[in-house]
């Protein structure tokens, strides 16, 4: 049975976090120190907020631009700038007007679960496939990707074409992801833009 109030959620209430999910992120970061002061980020799947506030926390100077299609983000940052958009709705003039902006791109994105394994699979790895292809257009050269999927038989081909792309891809369970889920983090660092 799924502990709803285990230890991350306690810690993520007393640390004024706004979702326990902030501490995959915590640990994605110590382990490959994706996050610097002036780093430019997008969030994408950024509700309710925690992982923006995690990154407004190591980033000093730079700046968070969070995209999501729900309205409850709770982030009041003057670093901070909100999209309420649907990833596959972004048009031209979203890649104009953030053309090679980011240093890194983040996302917990996650589709609706139906609980049918492949079926989630596919509808996360549609996901994830998208935020690799915004990646092209506005990740700055030698940028970072860090984009949560869900396990299942058609992740190793997408992991192996993305490594052409990307100087070093790894795939990391954090400690906090719950036992029993089947995400995993795509960790891809190094973006060679020339191959763009």
């Amino acid at each position: 049975m799924k502990k709803l109030h285990d230890y991350y959620f306690k810690r993520a209430k007393e640390e004024r976090y706004l979702a326990r999910s902030v501490y995959k992120l915590d640990e994605i970061n110590r382990r490959y120190r994706i996050l610097r002061k002036g780093t430019s980020v997008l969030d994408v799947g950024c509700a309710p907020g925690s992982w923006s506030q995690y990154i407004l926390k190591k980033i000093g100077p730079g700046r968070v631009m969070g995209i999501d299609i729900k309205k409850r983000v709770s982030v009041s940052d003057s670093r901070f700038t909100y999209l309420e958009k649907n990833l596959f709705d972004l048009g031209q003039e979203f890649f104009q007007k953030n053309a090679e902006s980011f240093d890194v791109i983040t996302s917990d994105a996650a589709p609706k679960t139906t609980g049918q394994k492949f079926t989630d699979h596919q509808n996360s790895l549609s996901i994830v496939r998208r935020v690799f292809e915004i990646s092209r257009s506005v990740l700055k050269d030698g940028g970072t990707v860090v984009a949560k999927v869900f396990q299942g038989e058609d992740l190793k081909e997408f992991v192996e074409f993305m490594r052409g792309r990307f100087d070093r891809i790894d795939l990391c369970k954090p400690k906090s992801s719950r036992k029993e889920s089947s995400e995993l983090f795509i960790v891809a660092q190094r973006m060679k833009k020339h191959l763009s």
